[in-house]
């Protein structure tokens, strides 16, 4: 199947590049001084319905060509800051390989008083940095969303999990009015709001707040989308809702509201469903684990606070990327509330939001693992049911305050509540190749955990007189309190090779109390040298503090209670990290060129306390930490960012503790205190660069990292299929990862190809039983789209998506490991009269190499019809039907230091869903289709 998709590819391609081109030349002219209009935007659109086809700018004489054109009849547009926007006619035949548009004259606005000018807006307009398409020119169907119209703008991509990229980069960042929407998030704005409410779209690089404040470029930026308002939004009532009930007692509910009022901004969006729908991140700040840190990464005077749960008991919120492959089936409910607002003048910028949630996710999971363990491997075949119910609570304020043209402060403070009930029942059965019996058991457990996370940060600047000398300081806060109790029954049976067994059962309750503060801050201060250049002096301090205290009790059948205290499994821990240190950089740019390099120093010191056992340890590091950023800007749309970062990653408490954690006597984990900080060397190199007019782009990234003295597990295996494992130290571990990605138009077919590839390499090691295990992965993943588009008539994507993994192990080579999984697809849109569309998503998943049971191959059809109707299409009624064939299946295969484990999970099934949506604006569902016109009035 993938060497039919290529030839298909091939053919395709080579009769599009040999079809004959016909490219559209001419000049652009200031019709009073008769001089061409230098990087003037030019426009080529439908002479019959405006839709752009290609645009490009003029070079420093005025002229442009704009090239692949066919025959038709088409307006070329002009746009100029200052000039009056100008549509001319053109109709180009197919005998011609260059099509002379001529002069095109532009009128200045300074040479016209008291006239009213009625003017077609251009379709793309450049201004300096920012691309701006406006909307009309980009049809989208009635109850579209952001994200609709934005597929069908020239550069913008969206991929199948709503991430939206610009020529292959990915946007981080959406603004609505230029203002912050839930913080920025991208698919709040993007399946939320009403394509029809959208004026502008705004694409650009939004820089640092560091570079904004000291006028020089350091290389770092977030690829930014802008949404402005049409006016009439900006002082009204508008968004949508959506009410749905189907089979199986599956129903959708989905409100957006939003009320604008000049600087003013409210708005509302809530969900609930049963269908794994997510229409926005419901992202998890923080673990239930009370450490501050899962793995503390700093340098240069920063720490990252990794907050996700590497190990099996994960008790934070199950609820990223929700959709038909979602381990388990959610109910949701969740709803946020943003508002923005300015005063004193434009000098108080306040931006809140608050968001909540509900998920309750059950999941029946069947696993099969591999343990590839020198002389004694085994496998263990699993089979549980969870029942996860969490609830969170967020609030988000940022306020900027200007005191006045050189001093600002900003505050960031953000407050995170969650709970968590979680109930597990286990059992499982673990034998050699032949069969031979290791030990089986059972295990029901279940936790309460409750969490309150508090951080705040305050950004104090001061820029002087002489431009680039400025002052700034930054200061951190950060509270963390999280509660969890628990009950464990448990029984486990160990054969030994006679087929006696040994049993060992647990009745256990337990709780576990923990608190984390942080405190730190740091100080910048830049010196210019020269016009473009400054030197940046920094020093930065840092206090972690935190406590957890996790008491164990059995159960006592005298007394039916669980009141005997368990040492073993009782332990209280206080821990104490501190780094502070300074460092020296600088930054220079040239006129296509920036550099930014420099170092710290940074001393670091984690101690810890067993208050249990009064056991101290105290681990100090010393480094340097260098950094430098080279950045070549070749042209707006082309350029080359290489970077190398150096950083350490310290031991966590639990790492260092010599305390064995035996609450599961198949697994027991215990720390090391001669664990040594990580130290590592990453270098990354991006390519980018488009052709607007061509339609083309290329991105290319590649990031290598290498560890010294990195922290991996060391396990001793029983006879009995018992792990024990401890963390060390060793060499030789590296990661490789790219990517690259190019796009291209076919313009006789009037559609687009995207093709790509991703490639993972990874070479890691692990310790069975003293022995050293050196792990070489590899993950390489082509994957190519292609999209066609027929005006209000059909919508087509075609995707392939392939991925080959390897593993390969030097202690067994023959448990070596090969397996793929291909995803082939095909999306429909059809628009038919009557305001009726019909979708239909067809994937077809095919999974090789794996386990006996879990190669399966998975189709998997999706399909929509909706009618809209009522006046001005204000309401619209869809019938949907999810899983048509009734064949969807739950499969991953995951490879991990020294075992392979196969899982097959319940996921939704067939269902259908009768929905009705009504549209809250005056004007309807319909999205401003034809050419907008604008009335200005000068009076100079």
């Amino acid at each position: 199947m993938q060497k039919n998709l290529l030839a298909f590819i091939f053919i395709i391609t080579t009769a599009i590049v040999s079809a004959q081109k016909i490219t559209v030349k001419g000049r652009v002219v200031d019709s009073v001084i008769n001089k061409g209009l230098a990087y003037a935007t030019v426009s080529l659109v439908k002479a019959q319905d405006s839709m752009l086809v290609t645009f490009s700018r003029a070079d420093s004489l005025g002229n442009f060509e704009l090239n692949g054109v066919d025959k038709g009849r088409y307006l070329i547009s002009s746009s100029y800051v200052g000039h009056i926007p100008i549509w001319v006619p053109v109709t180009i035949t197919a005998e011609q390989s260059v099509y002379h548009a001529g002069d095109i004259y532009m009128a200045d606005t300074s040479s016209l008083r008291g006239v009213n000018v009625f003017a077609k807006r251009p379709p793309v307009e450049i201004n300096n940095d920012t691309l701006e398409f406006n909307t009309e020119n980009f049809k989208t169907q009635p109850n579209a969303v952001v994200e609709d119209m934005l597929k069908k703008m020239p550069g913008i991509t969206i991929d199948a999990d709503g991430t939206v990229k610009v020529n292959g980069q990915i946007v981080k960042r959406v603004l609505v009015n230029g203002r912050e929407f839930f913080t920025g998030d991208v698919k709040m704005a993007t399946k939320n709001l009403n394509a029809d409410a959208v004026d502008k779209v705004q694409v650009f690089d939004k820089k640092s707040d560091q570079s904004t404040f000291t006028g020089v470029d350091d290389g770092n930026s977030e690829k930014t989308i802008n949404l402005k308002l049409k006016k009439d939004h900006n002082n009204a009532l508008f968004g949508k809702v959506t009410a749905g009930a189907g089979t199986d007692g599956r129903y959708n509910a989905q409100a957006n509201i939003n009320k604008f009022k000049g600087n003013e901004q409210e708005s509302f969006i809530g969900m609930a469903n049963n269908t794994n729908r997510q229409g926005f991140s419901l992202m998890d700040v923080l673990n239930f684990t009370g450490e501050l840190s899962r793995g503390m990464r700093n340098g240069g005077g920063n720490i990252n606070i990794q907050t996700n749960d590497n190990g099996n008991n994960n008790n934070g919120l199950p609820v990223t990327g929700l959709g038909q492959s979602q381990q388990g089936v959610a109910s949701t409910a969740a709803g946020g509330f943003n508002y923005n607002n300015t005063w004193n003048k434009g000098k108080t910028d306040l931006s809140a939001n608050y968001t909540a949630s509900n998920v309750h996710l059950l999941t029946d999971m069947q696993s099969n693992s591999q343990y590839l363990l020198p002389g004694n491997s085994y496998n263990r075949a699993d089979t549980s049911n969870t029942i996860n119910n969490a609830t969170q609570h967020r609030f988000n304020v940022i306020l900027d305050q200007k005191v006045d043209s050189s001093l600002s402060f900003k505050l960031t403070p953000s407050l995170t509540i969650q709970h968590s009930n979680k109930t597990m029942q286990e059992d499982y059965i673990s034998a050699t190749p032949a069969s031979v019996k290791l030990n089986d058991g059972f295990s029901n457990t279940t936790s309460q955990s409750d969490a309150v996370n508090f951080t705040t940060d305050a950004l104090l600047r001061k820029r002087f007189a002489k431009k680039g000398r400025t002052i700034s300081a930054d200061f951190n806060f950060a509270y963390n309190h999280s509660t969890q109790n628990g009950s464990q029954l448990s029984n486990n049976a160990f054969y030994d090779s006679t087929g006696n067994s040994l049993d060992s059962n647990i009745n256990q309750y337990t709780s576990k109390d923990a608190v984390t503060r942080s405190f730190g801050g740091n100080v910048t201060y830049t010196e210019p040298i020269g016009k473009r250049s400054l030197l940046a002096f920094s020093g930065f301090y840092n206090a972690n503090t935190g406590q957890s205290n996790k008491q164990a009790y059995n159960y006592n059948s005298t007394s039916g209670k669980h009141d005997l205290y368990d040492s073993l499994l009782s332990n209280d821990f206080s821990s104490n990290y501190t780094y502070s240190g300074g460092g020296i950089s600088f930054r220079g740019n040239r006129k296509k060129m920036s550099i930014t390099a420099g170092a710290s120093l940074q001393a670091a010191v984690l101690s810890t306390t067993n208050n249990t056992t009064m056991g101290n340890i105290r681990k100090p590091f010393t480094d340097v930490l260098p950094t430098a950023v080279f950045q070549y800007q070749f042209s707006q749309t082309k350029n080359l960012r290489i970077e190398y970062n150096a950083y350490t990653t310290q031991p966590t408490v639990s790492q260092l503790q010599p305390v064995a954690d035996l609450s599961d006597p198949l697994f027991v984990t215990t720390g090391n205190p001669a664990l040594q900080r990580a130290y590592n060397n990453s270098i990354a190199v991006n390519f980018f660069s488009a052709n607007p007019s061509k339609r083309t782009n290329l991105f290319g990234f590649i990031n290598y990292t290498s560890t010294a003295n990195a922290i991996v597990q060391s396990d001793s295996i029983t006879a009995y299929g018992a792990q024990v494992t401890k963390p060390v130290n060793t060499s030789g571990v590296q990661s490789l990862f790219g990517n690259l990605e190019y796009g291209f138009p076919l313009r006789k077919l009037k559609s687009r190809i995207e093709i790509g590839t991703s490639v993972n390499l990874g070479k890691s090691v692990s310790f069975v039983n003293g022995a050293r295990n050196d792990i070489a992965t590899s993950v390489i993943g082509p994957n190519v789209t292609y999209s066609f588009s027929k005006d209000d008539v059909v919508d087509i994507d075609v995707t392939a998506d392939i991925r080959f993994n390897t593993a390969k192990y030097s202690l067994q080579s023959a448990l070596n490991t090969n397996y793929a999984r291909q995803d082939y697809g095909i999306n429909i849109t059809n628009y038919l009269p009557w305001g009726l569309s019909l979708h239909n998503e067809f994937n077809y998943i095919l999974n090789t190499g794996r386990t006996g049971g879990y190669n399966t191959n998975i189709p998997l059809w999706n399909a929509t019809l909706a009618k809209a109707f009522m006046k001005n299409k204000r309401g619209e009624i869809k019938l949907s039907v999810l899983d048509m064939l009734n064949r969807n299946t739950g499969i991953s295969r995951s490879s991990n230091l020294g075992y392979i484990v196969d899982e097959k999970y319940n996921v939704l099934q067939r269902y259908f869903l009768l929905s009705f949506t009504y549209s809250l604006n005056k004007s309807g569902l319909k999205s401003g289709g034809g050419p907008n016109i604008k009335i200005k009035t000068f009076n100079n």
